[in-house]
């Protein structure tokens, strides 16, 4: 039996599950993020075993909280830090100044921007630490970003196995070179993933 961690990138899923819809002209459905990784484990082949799931978020600023759809995230990302054999990991989501001479406002978005910092190396270091620790044999990381081909060549070298999820448009012929297995995620397989 093959014992897997799946590894979710959520800012960057989310962003391609919001253009995957856009571009069909419809509104991406409300997804539970414990049944992803379940359906996602189901997809590898022969006898798998869902150890835990990691899921990394940035985690918005004072600034940025003053957006009640901000507020709304913020209490989401507290909610799944409940969920059983299920990790989140904060990176941050900071505001920054677009235009020094504007002082920003968070009612008009042109004076500022957003920036998501330490995902990507959060990623990398759990995935790695985890694989030196033994306590995975399959990583499945659900992310379309090319970032992860250094950890998937690293994982690669000790043996592990390494498996990508993407959503459909997203590119990533890059990391399927690195990886053992990959998968397109489409309709289908959201509608196996909604919330109640």
């Amino acid at each position: 039996m093959q014992r897997v961690m799946v590894f979710i990138d959520q800012l960057n899923f989310e962003i391609a599950l919001l253009n995957y819809y856009r571009e069909q002209g419809a509104q991406a459905p409300r997804l539970d993020y414990n049944a992803i990784p379940v359906e996602l484990t189901k997809l590898l082949p022969g006898d798998n075993h869902l150890v835990k799931t990691f899921l990394f978020v940035p985690k918005p600023d004072d600034f940025l909280m003053k957006l009640p759809r901000w507020q709304h995230y913020n209490n989401w990302i507290n909610g799944m830090k409940n969920q059983h054999y299920f990790t989140v990991v904060e990176g941050s989501y900071v505001a920054r100044q677009l235009d020094e001479t504007l002082q920003m406002d968070i009612n008009y978005h042109r004076t500022y921007y957003k920036e998501e910092k330490g995902t990507y190396i959060n990623i990398a270091v759990h995935v790695i630490t985890k694989a030196f620790m033994n306590a995975y044999d399959t990583a499945l990381i659900l992310s379309g970003d090319s970032d992860y081909i250094a950890v998937l060549d690293i994982l690669n070298m000790i043996g592990k196995t390494t498996v990508i999820a993407g959503v459909k448009g997203q590119n990533i012929a890059k990391l399927r070179k690195p990886c053992d297995d990959s998968y397109i995620l489409e309709n289908d397989f959201f509608k196996r993933c909604l919330r109640n």
